[in-house]
């Protein structure tokens, strides 16, 4: 069999605790395998619907059938050549009855049985072991009857998911309770434990499939990492910010409480077993097999990765309950009325999450007529009213309803925050510093990002997470009694609202009253503001008179209480169909995509996997530093859009991106693991130049004030479903070229290329707008006034 490959798969147990890790990895692996096969009986069919739906979307083939039956079975290995078993423990004793029917098979010629867990066959007390004895028999049966079929088997070590558990009556025999903060170690806590994560398990089997002639006939030993009780309790004191109790056991005293089960013939007694023996070394192995199998330690799951305590969803959604390092905010997570979670399916939380975006999508759409006829300040104080709203019902939520109502709301006050407050910023800044200030928009949006991730980090436990929403409650109310203060837009009450007057006096009260404003009221292009002399008022009369006797083209411009006519505002429809705005609605549509479409999500969702190996940090903390990051790094460049003007910092940073993209595609290609970390930095900077802020300051200085309102909203909207399409597209397309190529990163090649056309559009359709005085002169349409 020198020449043999595994080809044709067949997994028996494939929806189990371990064989769905096992199914899932061998399906991402499949390019390398010509057909994988799942052999589940009928009640897991039906039960399991749903997971054996997306795996079939992923190209596997669905076998129904009784595992006892000799006539499904021989149907199932109807040109399989590979065969492997993650039947529980409770149908190890079918194995024997599989390998007898293999063997006698025409095509099957590689078995691996269930033997993933501790090594049968470590030493010589091995073989007394009461959990032993199924597996022993199988291999027993293997030694004396299998001569065609080549059989290897895949000891992984004990599961670190598993271990770490302390079940409830079984503390004794160690664990560890995160919701109570407490840790039972046997002895001094320094025995050294083999471990193996469930989903490495996947792993280990896709690289040995890869590996037939190192793998006929072995037991192969592998683990992803060695640890002791105290360093597993030493990582979670760490992640929780305080010292935890801990219970310390005699070995000897594990003996007999299990002496004690075995006699009373409790089932529980085969777990207990199991804890003494890894305890005693039996996972230790002078060396093992991960190099043999070409896999390497950077591929594997690392302590911070396994020992990780949940994130919200975990403790919203009923999953788990995870630890808190704020005792008091904890107790009072616990007073809450509501209940601690709220039961539902990863589906009803994926459509909750997507309900935000929804929001967002509507909030963006309605904001833009919305503030250009009613002003920033009643539509800011609109969205501080959703967000209580949506905020409150999340805080208090007990349904699936209600958190999709909930989320609505809130994403509804965000999407229209986002085309309501850069219109205002860029109204109320000094003209020469609009780039600087613009770019609060994105510095604000990171600093929340940065919040909520610290709260979740911190909150993450049992009713708790409550407090996450509840900040929101408090967060609305400060905002929606700060805009009580806060001067309507100078700028938008001279020319939409047409009272000059008044927005000269706001201006002056927001420059500072020693302030000159004259040349930024002169730049409104509406009157300086100033009371009107009586030669004034009669030469305006008689312009008005002319006017209305239809003597002349002009209209007045100036009512005798000093404030113009109200200039008409421009709805979502109309700027797209005037000639005269279509190429600022383009121009900034496509920025919004650029924003997306040149990877910055991506690199969002991949940056932990990339850089957790290097760190000896959580992914939760790992996210939290990135955010940190981007932030510093935004707020850093936040001058350089006033300084090199907005099409500069567009062109540097879309540029800057694809050269990341084509970096991290090649370093992930090669697992150059350094060199992707730095790729992932250097992103975020090149994002944080000028992809990040000046979108969004782009729809105030690219048209008048009659059209910024709705340009805004195409921006927006334009962001949002760009947003969709990316984080929904990516993980597909990512997998799809993965499977379709072989190997991983191929994706970035596709970013790569966006950032060349995304280059390309902006240098011939995105003018530059820095130090213009208005939309005309930013457009070369201005005319001569003298």
């Amino acid at each position: 069999m020198s020449s043999f490959a595994a080809s044709k798969i067949l997994i028996f147990g494939g929806t189990g605790t371990i064989g769905r890790y096992i199914t899932s990895a061998v399906l991402r692996a499949k390019p390398a395998f010509q057909q994988v096969v799942l052999f589940t009986s009928p009640n897991s069919a039906q039960a399991k619907a749903q997971q054996l739906e997306k795996w079939r979307s992923e190209g596997l083939s669905v076998v129904v059938g009784d595992l006892t039956s000799e006539a499904d079975v021989k149907a199932a290995y109807n040109g399989v050549d590979t065969v492997i078993s993650a039947v529980g423990r409770g149908g190890l004793q079918h194995q024997i009855k599989l390998l007898e029917l293999a063997e006698a098979s025409d095509s099957v010629r590689w078995f691996l049985p269930s033997e993933f867990g501790t090594d049968i066959e470590h030493n010589d007390k091995s073989p007394d072991e009461p959990p032993h004895q199924l597996k022993l028999q199988v291999r027993k049966y293997i030694r004396e009857n299998l001569r065609r079929v080549k059989v290897t088997y895949v000891v992984t070590g004990p599961y670190f998911d598993m271990w770490v558990d302390a079940a409830p009556g079984l503390e004794v025999a160690g664990g560890f309770v995160p919701e109570k903060k407490q840790a039972y170690v046997i002895e001094g806590g320094n025995g050294r434990v083999g471990f193996c994560t469930m989903p490495d398990v996947g792993k280990f089997v896709v690289a040995t499939l890869k590996s037939p002639e190192s793998s006929f006939g072995k037991a192969l030993k592998v683990q992803s990492f060695v640890v002791t009780p105290n360093e597993v309790l030493a990582e979670y004191e760490r992640q929780t910010g305080s010292k935890w109790e801990v219970t310390k056991t005699p070995l000897d005293d594990i003996r007999a409480f299990e002496a004690k089960l075995w006699g009373e013939r409790d089932p529980r007694a085969t777990l207990v077993t199991l804890r003494r023996i890894w305890v005693e070394g039996g996972t230790l192995y002078a060396e093992n097999d991960n190099a043999v199998l070409g896999v390497k330690p950077e591929d594997l799951d690392s302590l911070e990765a396994a020992a990780e305590l949940n994130a919200p969803q975990d403790a919203l959604t009923c999953q788990k309950k995870s630890a808190s390092t704020l005792d008091r905010l904890l107790s009072l997570g616990r007073k809450t009325a509501a209940a601690d979670c709220i039961p539902m399916t990863p589906a009803s939380f994926a459509t909750i999450s997507a309900m935000f975006t929804v929001g967002g999508l509507i909030g963006a759409l309605a904001a833009g007529p919305f503030t250009s006829r009613r002003g920033r300040k009643l539509s800011l104080q609109a969205t501080a009213v959703f967000y209580l709203a949506g905020s409150a019902i999340e805080t208090f939520a007990a349904s699936v309803s209600a958190m999709l109502v909930a989320r609505t709301l809130t994403g509804i006050g965000a999407g229209a925050s986002t085309v309501i407050v850069p219109l205002y910023i860029s109204e109320v800044a000094p003209p020469s510093k609009r780039g600087f200030f613009g770019a609060f928009t994105q510095i604000s949006i990171n600093l929340g990002i940065l919040f909520t991730q610290m709260l979740g980090y911190f909150m993450s436990h049992e009713g708790a997470w409550r407090w996450i929403f509840g900040t929101g409650v408090i967060i609305a109310l400060f905002q929606g009694l700060g805009l009580l203060i806060v001067p309507e837009s100078p700028f938008w009450t001279a020319n939409v609202k047409g009272d000059v007057t008044q927005a000269r006096r706001a201006l002056q009260r927001i420059r500072g009253k020693h302030s000159n404003i004259d040349e930024e009221v002169e730049a409104w292009g509406a009157g300086d503001g100033k009371p009107l002399s009586e030669r004034e008022r009669l030469l305006g009369g008689q312009d008005s008179d002319s006017a209305e006797a239809g003597g002349g083209p002009l209209s007045p411009s100036l009512s005798a209480s000093g404030s113009r006519t109200p200039n008409a505002h421009l709805g979502f429809v109309q700027v797209v169909r005037d000639p005269l705005y279509r190429p600022a609605i383009i121009a900034v549509v496509g920025v919004m995509f650029a924003q997306q479409l040149c990877g910055i999500n991506s690199i969002v969702m991949y940056s932990v996997s990339l850089l957790k190996d290097l760190l000896p940090i959580s992914s939760g903390v790992l996210t939290i530093v990135i955010s940190v990051i981007n932030l510093g790094i935004t707020m850093a460049s936040s001058p350089l859009p006033d300084r090199l003007g907005r099409k500069t910092c567009l062109l540097m940073s879309i540029v800057g991106q694809g050269s990341s993209s084509l970096a991290l595609a090649l370093s992930i290609m090669f697992g150059w693991k350094i060199l992707s970390a730095i790729v992932v930095l250097l992103f975020v900077a090149f994002f944080a130049l000028g992809l990040g802020p000046v979108p969004f300051i782009l729809a105030s200085e690219l048209v008048g004030p009659e059209a910024v309102g709705a340009t805004q909203s195409w921006a927006l909207a334009a962001s949002y479903i760009a947003t969709f399409l990316v984080a929904f597209l990516f993980p597909i397309v990512n997998e799809a070229l993965n499977s379709a190529l072989g190997g991983a990163g191929w994706v970035y090649f596709l970013f790569a290329g966006f950032a060349v056309l995304w280059a390309a559009f902006v240098t011939r359709s995105v003018p530059e707008t820095r130090g213009k005085r208005d939309a005309d002169e930013v457009w070369g349409r201005a005319r001569r006034t003298d």
